[in-house]
C-alpha cells in the first residue's frame, strides 16, 4: 500500500539548486567552529552588550497617524553607556499589549548588537487610528516603520529585520509584501504564522467560526490593550461574521486583501528572506505550509498555489521549521538571531547553503527530517469506505451509513472507519483529503473528518482533521491539488458564496485535511471518524472555549437556518465512491537528521526565556539543515 517517492526524482533538482546557491549567496563573513546550533558552525556566544530601554516614543505614518514605540539600545557592558554603533534594527510590529505577561520590547537582540524596537499596530495599545487588521494600510504602516528604523532611529546602520509570532508574525509577512524593491528590510522571521491563515483555518475554517475565533471574541480587546478602536474592531468582527456578512466568507472581498497567500509573489519581488517557524499542532499550520510552498514557487517563477515539481530548485532564503508542538511553542531566539546574522549581516552561519530548506518533525516516529517541499508522492493511496466501518484498498460494494447533525456521542453523531493493521507501517508526507458522496435531509450539511493513528492496544492519536460546509463545497480547481491519477489531494474551496443543497440529492464533498509528516508504525491501523459537531467540552455553547484551536465551533445566523436537524446519508460503492486519500510511502522513507533541545528556548506566551522549573517544555529542534541523504 505504498506509492513512488519523489525523493529520488528530487536529486536532479539538487544540481540546479546548488547552482542557484553559488550564484545568489552574499559575501558571507567567517563563522565559528562546530556548535550545537543548526548547521553546526555558528552560535551566539555570551551577550556582547547590555541594553537601555526607552518607551513612549511616537512614530508618524504617512497619513499623520502616530504609532506607539519602544526601543532597546545596546550598551557597553563595562560602562553601561549606550554602545557605539551603528547597528542593524530588528522590529516587532506588535498588536498585543499583554499575553501571559506584559508585551514589552525584546531586549535579547540588543545584547547581540542590534537595536531592538517594538511598534504597536495602528489602533491598538496607545497607537492612534483605527484597527486595519492585516490590510494594505497595515502593510503601508510596515513600510513606514521599516523606513523609520533605517533612517530615523539613532544609531541605525540602515539595515532592518522584522520578527514576530502569531499575529505579529503574519503582520511581519504582510509588511514584507509592502516595503517595495530595494527596501532596507533584509530579513523576516514569521513564526507561528504564515499567509491566508485567519480566513481558512485560524478564525474561519471551511466557512465556519472556530474555537480560536471565539477565544479572540472573548479576550482579543484585553490582549491588545482595551483601546476604543480595538474594542470596536472585535465587536464588529463578531457581529459581521455571525450575521453571515462578507467577513464570514474566507474567500470573500474582506479577506482577499488581508495577508493572502498571493503576497508570496510580492515578498519575492522585494527580495526579503523569510524563516517560517510553526508546529503541526498549531492553529496556522496549513497557512504556514502554503506560505513556504508559495515562496518557493514564486522564487522559481511558478504559480504560488501550485504543487512543487520534483526537479524544482529551492531557494535557501525561504525556509521552514515545522515542529511537533502547538501554537507559539518550540521557539528559539538563538535561531531567530542566526537567521538575522545570516541575511542581515552576511555571517556564514551555514544555514544559507542548504538545498533542503523544509525542516519538519515527523510525528509518530519522533524524528526530524530535511525535505525540499510537498508533495513527496506522485500519486496518493486511496482507502475506500465500506459497510461495517471498513477502509479497504478496493472500492466496496454499494452501501450507506447515517450521520446526523448531533453531538458525537449522540445517536448517529459519529461514523468510524478503520483499515486493517498496516503490517509494514507507512509514512504520510504532505496533503491529504477525503471524498464523501452523501445527501442531506435539508439544504446544508456539516461534516468534520478526523484521521487517527491506532496502535495495537487500541489507543488512538490524532493525525489530522478537516471539515466541509455543504453550502460552501465548491472548489477552485486551479488552486486545488490533484495527483497523477487526477485525485483531488488538497481541495481548495472557494469559500466565496453559499450554494445550498437540494434535499435528497447526492453530492460530492471534498474535505481538505491539514497536511502532515507522520510515521505510522508497523502493526498500527488508520481510523477515519466523521462527525458533525465539536464536543461541548471544547466548544461550549456560549462560553469561551478552553483551548485556542481550529475545530468548527458554533454556526453563523445564516447557517443556523439551514444546518440544524439535518440527517445525512454517506454512500459507498462504484457509483458513489467515498474515500480517504493519503500521501502514503514506505515506513521511514526519509532519513532523519540530528536533533537536540532548543538551546535558547523562548516562551512567547510569557515573553521570557523558557524555564523548565516554571513548567515550560523544551522542545527539540533539528541541528542539521543540510542536504538529506
Amino acid at each position: 500500500m505504498t506509492n513512488r517517492s519523489i525523493r529520488d526524482i528530487l536529486c536532479a533538482g539538487l544540481v540546479a539548486t546548488m547552482a542557484l546557491l553559488a550564484a545568489g549567496e552574499p559575501d558571507f563573513a567567517t563563522a565559528q567552529d562546530e556548535t550545537s546550533y543548526p548547521g553546526g558552525t555558528w552560535e551566539p556566544g555570551p551577550p556582547r552588550s547590555g541594553f537601555e530601554v526607552e518607551t513612549g516614543l511616537r512614530v508618524t505614518m504617512d497619513d499623520a497617524v502616530e504609532l506607539e514605540a519602544s526601543i532597546a539600545w545596546p550598551t557597553d557592558l563595562k560602562t553601561g553607556e549606550r554602545a557605539d554603533g551603528p547597528f542593524p534594527v530588528v522590529v516587532e510590529h506588535m498588536p498585543y499589549v499583554r499575553l501571559g505577561a506584559p508585551v514589552e520590547v525584546n531586549t535579547y537582540f540588543a545584547q547581540y548588537g542590534y537595536i531592538s524596537a517594538q511598534v504597536r499596530v495602528r489602533g491598538l495599545g496607545r497607537s492612534g487610528g483605527d484597527v486595519q487588521f492585516l490590510s494594505s494600510r497595515d502593510g503601508l504602516d510596515g513600510r513606514n516603520i521599516v523606513d523609520w528604523a533605517a533612517k530615523d532611529v539613532e544609531g541605525s546602520d540602515g539595515r532592518v529585520a522584522l520578527i514576530g509570532c502569531s499575529w505579529p508574525g503574519v503582520t511581519a509577512m504582510n509588511d514584507a509584501a509592502f516595503v517595495g524593491p530595494g527596501s532596507p528590510l533584509r530579513a523576516v522571521v514569521g513564526a507561528c504564522s504564515g499567509l491566508g491563515n485567519m480566513q481558512r483555518q485560524s478564525w474561519i475554517g471551511a466557512g465556519m467560526p472556530t474555537q480560536s475565533f471565539w477565544s479572540f471574541d472573548a479576550r482579543g480587546a484585553a490582549l491588545t490593550g482595551n483601546s476604543e478602536a480595538g474594542i470596536h474592531f472585535f465587536q464588529e468582527m463578531t457581529r459581521s461574521v455571525m450575521a453571515g456578512e462578507d467577513p464570514a466568507f474566507g474567500g470573500g472581498e474582506y479577506w482577499s486583501v488581508r495577508a493572502p497567500t498571493e503576497h508570496a509573489v510580492r515578498i519575492i519581488q522585494n527580495d526579503v528572506p523569510v524563516l517560517l517557524y510553526a508546529g503541526w499542532g498549531d492553529v496556522v499550520e496549513t497557512g504556514t505550509v502554503r506560505a513556504y510552498l508559495g515562496l518557493q514557487n514564486a522564487a522559481a517563477g511558478r504559480p504560488v498555489f501550485a504543487q512543487m515539481e520534483p526537479d524544482q530548485p529551492v531557494d535557501p532564503r525561504y525556509q521552514l521549521i515545522m515542529g511537533g508542538w502547538r501554537h507559539a511553542q518550540g521557539l528559539d531566539l538563538g535561531i531567530y538571531l542566526q537567521w538575522l546574522e545570516t541575511w542581515v549581516r552576511g555571517v556564514d552561519t551555514g544555514i544559507q547553503n542548504t538545498a533542503t530548506p523544509m525542516h519538519v518533525y515527523e510525528m509518530g516516529t519522533d524524528r526530524w527530517l530535511n525535505l525540499t517541499g510537498f508533495p513527496q508522492v506522485v500519486d496518493h493511496t486511496q482507502w475506500w469506505l465500506g459497510p461495517g466501518g471498513v477502509l479497504t484498498s478496493h472500492v466496496q460494494k454499494p452501501g450507506k451509513a447515517t450521520l446526523a447533525y448531533a453531538l458525537p456521542d449522540d445517536e448517529n453523531g459519529k461514523l468510524r472507519f478503520e483499515t486493517p493493521p498496516l503490517a509494514e507501517g507507512a509514512t504520510l508526507s504532505g496533503s491529504m483529503s477525503a471524498i464523501m458522496h452523501a445527501h442531506s435531509s435539508n439544504t446544508n450539511l456539516v461534516m468534520i473528518a478526523r484521521l487517527y493513528d491506532v496502535d495495537a492496544a487500541g489507543e488512538a492519536t490524532l493525525i489530522s482533521r478537516g471539515a466541509v460546509l455543504g453550502s460552501q463545497r465548491e472548489l477552485d480547481m486551479v488552486r486545488s491539488w490533484t495527483d497523477a491519477e487526477g485525485t483531488v489531494t488538497w481541495p481548495w474551496p472557494t469559500l466565496s458564496r453559499d450554494a445550498y443543497l437540494t434535499p435528497g440529492e447526492v453530492y460530492r464533498f471534498d474535505i481538505a485535511l491539514a497536511p502532515r509528516q507522520w510515521g505510522v508504525r508497523p502493526g498500527h491501523r488508520l481510523r477515519l471518524e466523521l462527525t458533525t459537531q465539536t464536543p461541548l467540552d471544547v466548544c461550549p455553547a456560549t462560553e469561551m472555549p478552553p483551548v485556542n484551536d481550529t475545530d468548527p465551533c458554533r454556526l453563523t445566523e445564516t447557517q443556523e437556518e439551514t444546518v440544524p436537524g439535518g440527517v445525512y446519508t454517506v454512500l459507498f460503492g462504484p457509483e458513489t465512491p467515498s474515500a480517504l486519500n493519503l500521501p502514503q510511502l514506505a515506513f521511514m522513507t526519509f532519513s532523519d537528521v540530528p536533533a537536540g533541545p532548543a538551546p535558547t528556548p523562548w516562551s512567547e506566551s510569557f515573553r521570557r526565556m523558557s524555564d523548565p522549573s516554571q513548567g515550560d517544555t523544551i522542545h527539540t529542534i533539528p541541528l542539521d539543515w543540510g542536504i538529506a541523504n
